[in-house]
């Protein structure tokens, strides 16, 4: 290019070499070597022999080229760090095994003269009870929530806080198990509920607040009738409700099964229960939270859930579910605030007495089943919380739901509903099953005897209705015991019993099949201040667990070890 020198490489083995002498000859071309034979001639060559031999050591020679081997630099390339290794997914390999009935018969394992210790096959292998159902073909894309692509956790959570062995379950819901001949306290009407949940399960295992109605076996003679079904818990059929509460639901519908001593390995209920536990497990992420984070709701669904996959770990013993257990309980201490309680998300810095009831009454159930962890530490840091909220209010000590003596929570959709002491019975509950109060604790007293008081014991009116409060007051209560208890318990039976939809076979002035009779009976209405969350499914699967408070946790006074 003009104005640039050029270098040009030139071949590594070419030598430089001077001009190559040309032989003389004449202008006429005729060979002067004759002369030769001239004297004056033979001196001019000498002459000019000698002037060369001098030329050639005077004059500088030309240097020989020297070859450069041109080396292209290269930049040294920093290789970046490999993206860190996402865990795979947990993969669970369940034997197959024969299909489970829909309606298996009677247990021939549990009879009339049934002892208190375990019933229990001693060659059942615990291994071959959550095996895919050959005739179940759910599809992942009709599942809420699914976590289909499941990771580490978008809260960064893991590791191995809960592990441990524990004694296999066995035991520690052992008193549960469903004995012949009956006795239980409102056993049809828990027996009824319990149909209801079983006929109401989606095919995939979980059930939904708003499409219950959609998933019901009893829609046969709906459709013979012409009748349609329409929830009087919403006007006109209208289905407010939250699906986000659905794995909260599923959780809380197996709870009410597992607590009244049935499980995917035993009794009427097996198929039921599996469906749910194989759901459960398929939603639960690798940090072991049940379904996704998306919303506040996730702290209820995953203690819930926590708490149903425990329990039937510890009334079945059933092997397989004790990874799953021990993942969800590494997630509830890890999501506790330090020092204090729990709220919405993980470790928020902030507290409330809700959460932190059913994390507390998850990790009871967890402790009872046998799973291994550090339950002192976060039973201390729970009861400071509550502590630290008790303060007197007009002459008695009261429990705040986010700050010392607040008023409990309600939902935008019931402000209406009147405040209850329902923080309260959670004080009581969590304190006692934690072991930080006893019965003659004066708290804990002056707290059930509120309780009972004329406006807070329950009563089928629109504004009082409450089942969450009825919930854990009947468990705070019914472990307090003597007149409180039966004070509570009259009221609560009395309110739950005389509002569970019953049947009515037949209507005799039309002479046709009510719509009780096809698809209600042994539910509740969803008419309480929390039911525009869950539904007619929450209604009747809390309900149930309500009214079988006399045997999910024995007495602490007959039972000290749990």
């Amino acid at each position: 290019m003009a104005g640039q020198q050029q270098y040009y490489e030139e071949p590594a083995d070419q030598e430089y070499y001077g001009q190559e002498e040309m032989m003389a000859q004449g202008s006429t071309g005729e060979d002067l070597t004759a002369l030769a034979s001239v004297p004056w001639v033979a001196i001019a060559l000498a002459v000019h022999v000698i002037l060369l031999v001098i030329a050639w050591f005077i004059i500088p020679k030309a240097p020989e080229p020297v070859h450069v081997e041109v080396i292209q630099a290269q930049q040294e390339q920093i290789a970046e760090p490999p993206p860190p290794e996402q865990p795979p997914e947990e993969q669970v390999e369940f034997p197959k095994d024969e299909p489970v009935q829909d309606d298996p018969t009677e247990d021939p394992r549990i009879t009339d003269q049934a002892e208190d210790e375990v019933n229990e096959d001693p060659s059942d292998k615990p291994n071959n009870d959550l095996a895919e159902n050959p005739n179940d073909d759910p599809s992942d894309n009709e599942s809420p929530h699914p976590n289909r692509n499941s990771t580490t956790s978008a809260v960064g959570l893991g590791g191995g806080v809960g592990g441990g062995g524990g004694r296999g379950g066995k035991g520690g819901f052992a008193y549960r198990r469903a004995r012949g001949g009956g006795g239980r306290p409102h056993e049809d009407r828990t027996r009824a509920a319990l149909e209801w949940l079983k006929d109401h399960q989606n095919r995939e295992g979980y059930w939904s607040a708003t499409t219950f109605n959609d998933d019901s076996t009893r829609q046969g003679a709906a459709k013979t009738y012409n009748i349609e079904f329409v929830d009087p818990g919403q006007p006109n059929g209208d289905k407010g409700w939250e699906a986000t509460c659905d794995i909260g639901l599923t959780g809380m519908a197996l709870l009410a099964f597992v607590g009244a001593g049935y499980d995917h390995k035993e009794g009427d209920y097996r198929a039921t229960c599996r469906q749910a536990i194989l759901y459960l497990r398929k939603i639960q992420d690798n940090d072991g939270c049940f379904g996704p984070k998306e919303d506040d709701h996730f702290v209820y669904n995953h203690s819930i859930c926590a708490m149903a996959m425990a329990e039937a770990y510890g009334l079945s013993g059933d092997q397989v579910l004790k990874p799953i257990a021990d993942k969800a309980v590494d997630f509830i201490l890890k999501a506790q605030n330090p020092g204090l309680g729990w709220r919405y998300g993980v470790q928020p810095g902030i507290n409330d007495s809700s959460v932190s009831g059913w994390m507390v009454l998850a990790l009871k159930s967890c402790k009872m089943a046998g799973l291994e962890f550090d339950y002192t530490k976060c039973y201390n840091d729970a009861a400071e919380w509550y502590k630290m909220v008790t303060v007197d209010v007009n002459g008695y000590p009261k429990t705040g739901y986010d700050s010392p003596g607040s008023n409990n929570a309600r939902l935008r959709s019931a402000t209406e509903f009147e405040h209850n002491p329902s923080m309260d019975a959670i004080y009581v509950m969590s304190m006692l099953f934690m072991g930080k109060a006893d019965l003659n604790d004066k708290t804990i007293k002056s707290q059930s005897r509120v309780c009972i008081e004329k406006d807070f014991l329950p009563a089928w009116e629109q504004y009082k209705l409450d089942y969450y409060y009825w919930y854990y007051a009947s468990l705070a209560l019914y472990q307090i015991g003597g007149t409180t208890w039966k004070t509570w318990e009259k009221a609560m039976s009395s309110a739950l019993l005389d509002h569970q939809r019953g049947y009515c076979e037949t209507d005799k002035k039309n002479n046709h099949v009510t719509k009780e009779a096809l698809d209600e009976h042994g539910s509740w209405d969803a008419v309480d201040a929390w039911s525009s969350a869950g539904g007619r499914v929450y209604a009747t699967a809390i309900n149930c667990l309500t009214l079988e408070v006399w045997y999910r946790y024995q007495r602490l006074e007959d039972h000290q070890g749990h």
